[in-house]
Formats: structure tokens, C-alpha cells, sequence
């Protein structure tokens, strides 16, 4: 049996958001080092990052933040990110706890990190600036979960080749906010009402829950008493009887892709987040009119309402989906 050692350390987690950046210490963490291999607990992981465990079944645990679904082993090396199958270390148990590894951390959740073990330290940031490859990698794995396309890829890392070898750190080529316009030509204010009558009820609804708390990776409302800025469209649509998955990702693919100047009143819209390097879909709010939208991104406000038409937001808005 390969040999196992254990040490006591502080996790400094550097993590940028919406408007800020974060900086977080947690204290009295495990760490444990087996075959030259560094582990943290998954259970820590999930509580530093924000991510909520969904229930698992035989083969795998599910956890969300709110932008995707992550699928992890419980044996084995293979896990999965919204559809896509990738390797990872298969994790460890000690004493009933589950352990993964740091650079299968750095690839589940777009996270670097870096050990200090002679210091006790284990620094996170959020997002990350590199990603781990592993031995079986291809360009098309790559550009699947990095959201990106090869031309983009080599020219972030012009040695990279295929077959490419694992244990190399590559560069994530980030997709930079974009110049921040408006589509159409601005006129008079007019809030155009969907023909149905469920868009008036949903955002009626949305509007009784202001002030409601945020929680990245929040569980279900209203036992947990908070939403993220999916589950909090989930459940105001669900309300009304419009079913929507659970992430940022899925709820992206429902209904029918629309222009920015064909936006109307409960029409979701969807956004890139600091938080993530790998150029996903990180935020979503339901517009309300006049270049409004319902979401939540922080506590406080919580739940509330903001202007998307504003240059911040336009640099980062991606798509709108016609749901109702």
C-alpha cells in the first residue's frame, strides 16, 4: 500500500466576481499527499467554491454552482461536465472522506491551485489561468470543455500538438468582454407584453421576491431561502407551469435563440461571469422592458432588478432565448 500523508493547512481562495474581488481564508483543512499526488477534501472544494451536491447515483456524485453540471466519480477516472466525458484522478477515501486530486480540482472547476507544503498553504484562484491536461486529451475534448475552438486554443499555445502530453499546463484562451453596443437604434421606451399569459405572472412573481438572498450553487427555494441567478428563473417559471434545467448552460438551449434588438418583456438573456475563464455562460436575468431585467448576482441586493442596456452588461452579454 502506498504510503499517505496527511497536513494540516490553510486554503487562501482569490476569486473574482461580479464588481469585486473576492478574498476568503478557510482554516483547519486537510490535505493529504499519496504517490506524489496532492488531495483536498471534496467536501471542502465544494464549500470554498460554492457548489451544491445534488445527490449521485451508483456511478457518479452531481454538484452545480449554478452555470453547470458536474459529474464526479466514485470510481474510476472518468467525469463529466454537462455531456462531456473527461479524465480526472480517481479519488481517494480516508476515514470515509472522499479526496480529490489538485489538478483534477484545477479541471473539474476552472480553478488554479498551488501548494505550499512546507508552509501549510494552498492557494486557489478563481478563475483559473491554466488548465492540467491529462494523458487521452484531444483538441476536440479541449475546445468542448474550455468552450473555445482550436484556432483559438493554438494560438494561446502555438506548441501545442496533438497527441498532446499530459502534465502540460496550457493557456485558456478567454474571450475578452466585448465592446459594449446596443443593437437597433435607440427610440422611444415601449415594453411590448408577450402574447401569453404567463410572461405577466413570472415576472409578478419575480418582483414579490426582491431582496431575496444570493448563494452561488444555491440549493432549492424556498428551503434554502436563497437563490443563484438560475434556479432563481427556475423556480419563477416553474411556478407558472415553464419547466427550465437547472443551469446557466442548459436554460441557454431552451426555447429559441433571438437577436439583442429583439429582446421583449420575459425574454431570458444570458451573460459571461468574471468567475470563469473557459468562456461559459455564467449569468442569465429575464427582461422586464426598457432595458431592464430581474436576476440576482450578489448579497446584497439579492434578488433585484438591473440595467442590462448598460455598457458593463452589454460587454458581456452573449445570447437571449424567446421561452414563452
Amino acid at each position: 500500500m502506498a504510503a499517505l500523508s496527511k497536513f494540516q493547512i490553510t486554503i487562501f481562495l482569490s476569486q473574482k466576481d461580479f464588481f469585486e474581488n473576492i478574498r476568503r481564508t478557510f482554516k483547519n483543512k486537510t490535505l493529504i499527499l499519496k504517490n506524489s499526488i496532492r488531495y483536498l477534501a471534496l467536501d471542502d472544494v465544494l464549500e470554498i467554491l460554492e457548489y451544491d451536491l445534488k445527490g449521485g447515483n451508483a456511478r457518479f456524485l452531481f454538484a452545480t454552482d449554478g452555470s453547470e453540471f458536474v459529474s464526479i466519480p466514485r470510481k474510476g477516472g472518468t467525469a463529466r461536465r454537462e455531456g462531456v466525458n473527461f479524465q480526472i484522478d480517481p479519488l481517494i477515501i480516508d476515514q470515509g472522506k472522499l479526496y480529490l486530486s489538485l489538478r483534477s480540482i484545477n479541471r473539474l472547476f476552472n480553478v488554479d491551485l498551488f501548494a505550499d507544503l512546507v508552509k501549510r498553504r494552498v492557494f486557489v484562484r478563481q478563475p483559473a489561468i491554466f488548465f492540467i491536461t491529462f494523458r487521452g486529451d484531444t483538441f476536440r475534448v479541449l475546445t468542448e470543455l474550455l468552450n473555445t475552438t482550436v484556432k483559438k486554443l493554438t494560438d494561446a499555445n502555438p506548441q501545442l500538438k496533438e497527441p498532446i502530453s499530459a502534465n502540460t499546463r496550457i493557456r485558456i484562451p478567454t474571450t475578452q468582454p466585448n465592446s459594449p453596443r446596443s443593437q437597433g437604434k435607440p427610440g422611444k421606451s415601449i415594453v411590448k407584453i408577450k402574447q401569453t399569459e404567463k410572461a405577466p405572472a413570472i415576472i409578478r412573481l419575480g418582483r414579490s421576491l426582491l431582496g431575496t438572498p444570493y448563494r452561488f450553487g444555491a440549493g432549492p427555494y424556498p428551503r434554502s431561502g436563497r437563490f443563484d441567478c438560475s434556479s432563481y428563473l427556475q423556480y419563477i417559471f416553474g411556478k407558472n407551469g415553464v419547466a427550465l434545467p437547472r443551469t446557466t448552460r442548459a436554460q441557454s438551449k431552451v426555447g429559441n435563440r433571438i437577436p439583442q434588438n429583439a429582446i421583449e418583456f420575459g425574454d431570458v438573456i444570458f451573460f459571461r461571469s468574471p468567475r470563469y475563464s473557459d468562456n461559459r455562460i455564467g449569468h442569465c436575468g429575464v427582461d422586464i422592458g426598457n432595458g431592464l431585467m430581474l436576476n440576482t448576482y450578489k448579497s446584497p441586493p439579492g434578488v433585484t432588478i438591473t440595467r442590462w442596456k448598460s455598457p458593463y452588461w452589454l460587454s458581456r452579454y452573449i445570447t437571449a432565448r424567446e421561452i414563452l
